[in-house]
Parts: C-alpha cells; structure tokens; sequence
C-alpha cells in the first residue's frame, strides 16, 4: 500500500497560523480517500508553530509527499523538498498551488511532478501513475470540475483543537467555537491588484445548497461548531437567486458566521435574509477610499454606493469590516487623512489593513510598467501585505518603486507609502480596529 503524506508549511507570515486551516488539503486527501482509500494510507502532515530550524524531524517517511504551494510558501516547502530527497530518495513529490500554476517552469525544477489549475482529477490520476511507476511530469485537467461531484473535506486528519478554535467572530459572539468553512470557487471580478483570473480556475462555481447545509451538520455534530468563518470571495454570492438559495439553507442549520461581499449591488432583501440566516459580520473589499484609485485598479464600484451598502448593513444589524490597500497607483497625498475620514463617518467595527505589493499573476506583477511601477525582487518571501497590526515593531516591506511621473502624475516614492501605512496602522491599533 501506498503511504502519502500532504505537507502544510509553517505559514509563520500568518498572525495566528492555526486560524487558517489547510482546506484546500483537507479536501484533497477527502477525495483520495473516496477513490483510493484502499490503496493508499493518507495523512497531514502539518509544520505549522514548528520551528524552521527542526521540519525535517517533523516528517515521518512517506511514498508519496503533496504540496499545496502560495508563493510565500514556495521557498520554505522548496527547502523541505530538498531535505526530503536525502532522507527519503525513493519519495515522490507532487506539488499544485497559485504558484505551480503561474510559475510552472521554475516549480518543475523542484518536485517530480506538478499539477496546473484545479487538481481533483490530477491528483488521483497522479497517485495512479505513482503505483504503476509512470508519474508524469505536468498534470492539467481538461474541464473546471462540478463542485458538487465531490465530498466535502473530512476534518478527521487534524487534532480537534486544530479544527476548533474561538474568537472567529466578533462581540458577544466571540467566545462561540468555530472553524473555516468554503462553499464556493472563483470570483467574477478583473481586480488588477489581484491573480484570480489568472489562475486557470474557471468559472465561479457553487456547492449546492444542500451540500453546504450537509457539512455545516457535520461540523455540528462531530465538533460542536457554533460559528464560521467563511473563505470564500463572496460569502454572500452576488447572483440574488444563488444568494437566496444559499443563504435559506445556511438558516436551516442556525449557525453564526462572517465572511466577504461585493461593497455593492447586494439588494436589501438579501441583506436581510443574511442577517436572518446567521451573519453577523461582513468584510467588504473597499480597497480605496479614493474613486479615481478604484478606477485605476479595476475595482468597480462607486464609492458613495459602498457607503449606502455600509449602512444598510449595520441597520439590519451586521457588523461591517473593512479591507483596504495603501500605496495603490494613482492614491492622493494626503490618503491617510482622507481614510481617516471614511472611517469617521461609516464606523466600521474592525478595519485589515495592507500595503501594495504586486501580486503574482496579477495585471500589476504581469504589466507592471502599465502603473508605472518597477518590481525591486523576485524574492517570494519578502511578498507580504500585512504588518503591523498588533505591533509596532513589525514594519511593512515595500518591493517596489513608482516612476517619478506615472500615467496618473507624479509617484509616490516608497518612504512615503512606507510613513503612510505605518501612521494609518498606528492609529487603527490605538482604536482597537484592527483585524
């Protein structure tokens, strides 16, 4: 029988590491169970809170090991990978992500073989391959899957205290214990700042209202869950009869949750049956206060109507948080006190906040000169978007420079992105705003 093992790196660049759980991993070890359980023994292998230095001791032998690679990541598992191969020389690795499918040149040189886009097929026909001595060096599926012709991911390869935690949502309901939870894949928006359309996903696809109501039930009745903290790009979907679909079955099972919604075109009626089936907080992706910045980077959507949605939202009683990027192309010298002021007059309840960098795959990574923008490093661990938040020591890294004049005037230099995130976190942390 073949043993596999799937890797999860540390994700040190995560505040708390164990409130994003490895879902993507969870699921895929499901589905591999339900078509070779019996061939394969399957386990997580999860170095998360374990100290750089000391992986290798972490990782028990394995036929096969599995990788779910973001480019943060793709240096430490690159490492392990290399470590790997002189314990365990016979141990095949195979490895998908983000970044397999935007760089798969450079991630063909590290693991035996990759596989590109979706992977629920590719990953079972890989382990095949493994047992039958014919692994291929590149796996890509011909179609995007039906979300619903597969499980939904078993839990049962994590220690219960890595799947329950509390505090995932906020006020009186912080103390409910609670976990991830994802229903659906893809995002219908061109975002420049951001790779989804990119990544070879296909469509914007849904689990069925039925299935999503079936693993609530069980994240209720084997873990006790009382809350969830949604994954998803639109937790509250923005085609009104999928929303309404959805959200009537999520009231069926009475749970408390949070997640992220388009900052407009969300019907009041929607919002009502949200707050009816259970939410109590919602991120919106704001990302500027500032419309001509919103233009510039695709954003589409009309600052004052955001404002109407923020307070529909607080009216039928649902907390609103608010995702925000400084340093975008086209932002205006005085962002911050403008910020300030957006914050001041709609009184969100937590605010994540981000400096700019160019995120791979991205229309900002790919046409980088279109923003007048020049990239500083390819150095994958220095791609981060948060610091700060709950320390003043921790200070962000700004990797690249604006042209002096840019198609939209004259660019901010990097000291003054770099003084303005740190004095706009500064204030949010003596306020308690910050997510």
């Amino acid at each position: 029988m073949l043993e596999a093992g799937f890797v999860i790196p540390t994700c040190g660049y995560y505040y708390q590491p164990f409130r994003n759980q490895p879902l993507v991993a969870l699921y895929l070890l499901t589905i591999l169970e339900d078509r070779l359980g019996g061939k394969t023994s399957l386990s997580l292998i999860d170095l998360r809170g374990v100290s750089k230095d000391n992986l290798l001791f972490h990782i028990p032998e394995k036929d096969i090991f599995f990788y779910s690679v973001g480019t943060q990541d793709f240096y430490e598992i690159s490492s392990i990978v290399q470590g790997l191969r002189q314990i365990y020389p016979k141990a095949k690795h195979i490895a998908g992500g983000p970044h397999i499918t935007l760089f798969p040149e450079e991630s063909a040189k590290i693991f035996d073989s990759i596989v590109l886009g979706e992977g629920e097929e590719s990953i079972v026909n890989a382990v095949e391959d493994v047992s039958l001595s014919c692994l291929k060096a590149v796996y890509r599926q011909a179609k995007p899957v039906n979300l619903d012709a597969y499980s939904y991911a078993s839990r049962k390869y994590l220690p219960r205290k890595a799947v329950v935690d509390t505090g995932l949502l906020p006020g009186k309901y912080q103390n409910l214990p609670g976990t991830a939870f994802i229903f659906s894949r893809g995002c219908p928006f061109d975002c420049y700042f951001c790779a989804n359309r990119d990544l070879n996903l296909g469509p914007v696809r849904v689990r069925s209202p039925k299935l999503v109501a079936e693993e609530i039930e069980y994240l209720k009745c084997e873990y006790k869950i009382e809350a969830l903290a949604f994954k998803d790009d639109n937790a509250i979907p923005v085609d009104r009869k999928v929303a309404i679909a959805h959200l009537e079955a999520i009231a069926k099972t009475g749970i408390k949750w949070r997640g992220q919604s388009r900052a407009n075109g969300i019907r009041a009626d929607v919002v009502k049956l949200a707050q009816e089936a259970g939410c109590v907080d919602i991120a919106l992706g704001i990302e500027s206060v500032c419309q001509n910045v919103l233009k510039i980077i695709n954003k589409r959507i009309d600052i004052n109507e955001a404002k109407e949605y923020i307070w529909l939202l607080k009216k039928t009683g649902i907390g609103v948080r608010f995702n925000l990027i400084i340093g975008l192309p086209g932002e205006p010298d005085d962002i911050v006190e403008r910020t300030l002021a957006f914050i001041d007059e709609t009184e969100p309840t937590s605010v994540l906040l981000s400096y700019l960098y160019p995120v791979p795959g991205s229309e900002l990574f790919k046409n980088p000169k279109r923003f007048g923008i020049t990239i500083n490093t390819f150095d994958w661990r220095r791609y981060t978007a948060t610091a700060g938040r709950f320390s003043e020591d921790e200070l962000p890294d700004i990797i690249f420079d604006y042209d002096q004049l840019t198609p939209w005037g004259a660019g901010m230099s990097k000291s003054r992105i770099f003084q303005n995130y740190v004095t706009l976190q500064g204030i949010l942390r003596k306020r308690g705003l910050n997510f």
